[in-house]
């Protein structure tokens, strides 16, 4: 299971006082800052605390602030294998009613310590337990206060994609939580919510940022038009070594349902061949099945086509894409390619592979990208109608 992060870590698994879970305070102008100078706390429940903090402004006046604490929380956009949202309904005692809301729940806290627990690990937590499925592929995309005005609740938003059922040992709701899963297309849930039948608050602010990755709210840019890679909103140079090129290689055919499917052949007919004591067949068999099925085998090909050209490792490469396409120079493969070239783009084991499905496919490493970088070339992939999978979805 793997976290990928876009924006810079709040840090909220370190120890703090009940309703300090969010960001580091923003440095803001002396004259707007209040500091509290004293804390009369009323009541301290399961997870939240009423206190009347007094504050001191700039000016030396004072004033007091009515602040309900709380330790912060998850919430979690999930999208199962047939481009489903995954809501739940639960009856809300302050609403009134039963709301659809994605799936979320409060970050636990230590009692011994105070500590507050990693959203990561109460994201995965809270997706199980309210849906019965696990993730294997995790972003988290935003983090947003959700009641400034009273209330410290910093809650962090995570799109969550490649589901398996929890069968084994798998977490239920709460014992005072009664849900129903609800599957919803995703086009449909995003229309929900523009359409104001969704009113959770967390919901809202999950499924109107889902529909700005997949749809057409974001204003088309007039560069659609233009050379791919032409505006360089993402860019980035980097050396290629023999060892990076034999990893990419090996990547790929790990990254092969066709290439596992004949690992696992040619396994099998080594187990075949064990079991019938023909060591001498089996033996081969075997060691071809496993080198394949871990891409070993790409090896020694790719080394002995490449160990006489050293020119090949003494030149920088360098990308630069934009919402048109990819401009891609490198010894290895150079062209200018528009989004609509490529028939899968995706992250693999530290690598960003860019498959047009002719000819060998361009790849960079992670490595090479800084976090902003990454972040925005994730953006235009999904506004270039690629979904969670890497795959091309929605086009428009």
């Amino acid at each position: 299971m793997t976290f990928i992060r876009t924006e810079p870590d709040e840090g909220p698994a370190t120890s703090r006082p009940l309703g300090d879970s969010g960001p580091r305070p923003t440095p803001v102008s002396d004259d707007l800052t209040e500091r509290v100078v004293a804390r009369n706390v009323l009541h301290r429940g399961r997870y939240l605390e009423f206190r009347i903090d007094t504050i001191e402004r700039a000016d030396g006046s004072r004033s007091t602030r009515d602040i309900v604490g709380h330790p912060g929380a998850v919430a979690i956009v999930a999208i199962d294998d047939h481009d489903r949202v995954l809501l739940v309904r639960q009856y809300r005692i302050a609403a009134g009613e039963a709301l659809l809301e994605i799936p979320a729940g409060t970050l636990d806290v230590d009692a011994s310590t105070g500590r507050t627990e990693d959203p990561d690990v109460a994201a995965a937590r809270e997706l199980e337990e309210e849906t019965g499925y696990r993730a294997r592929s995790w972003r988290h995309v935003a983090g947003f206060w959700s009641a400034p005005g009273f209330a410290t609740e910093f809650m962090h938003l995570y799109l969550a994609t490649d589901l398996v059922p929890a069968h084994e040992d798998r977490l239920g709701p709460d014992e005072d939580e009664h849900l129903e899963l609800e599957r919803v297309p995703r086009a449909e849930a995003i229309a929900a919510a523009e359409r104001g039948e969704l009113r959770d608050a967390k919901s809202l602010v999950g499924l109107l940022w889902l529909a700005r990755q997949t749809d057409g709210s974001r204003a088309p840019s007039p560069s659609r038009a233009g050379t791919p890679g032409e505006h360089r909103i993402v860019e980035a140079e980097f050396n290629l070594s023999m060892s990076d090129v034999l990893a990419a290689n090996m990547a790929l055919w790990r990254g092969s349902r066709a290439l596992l499917a004949t690992a696992a052949a040619i396994f099998g007919l080594g187990v075949v061949l064990l079991l019938n004591g023909r060591f001498l067949l089996a033996l081969p068999a075997l060691v071809i099945g496993l080198a394949t099925l871990f891409g070993v085998a790409a090896v020694p090909f790719v080394w002995l086509r490449l160990r006489g050209r050293p020119e090949l490792f003494d030149t920088t490469s360098a990308i630069a894409a934009d919402d048109v396409g990819l401009r891609y120079d490198s010894p290895f493969g150079n062209g200018m390619y528009r989004w609509a070239a490529f028939k899968r783009v995706r992250e693999h084991d530290g690598f960003v592979f860019f498959e047009t499905g002719v000819g060998p496919g361009l790849f960079v490493p992670l490595s090479a990208l800084s976090p902003e970088a990454l972040s925005h070339l994730r953006r235009l992939l999904v506004a270039a109608g690629f979904s969670p999978s890497g795959r091309p979805s929605d086009r428009r």
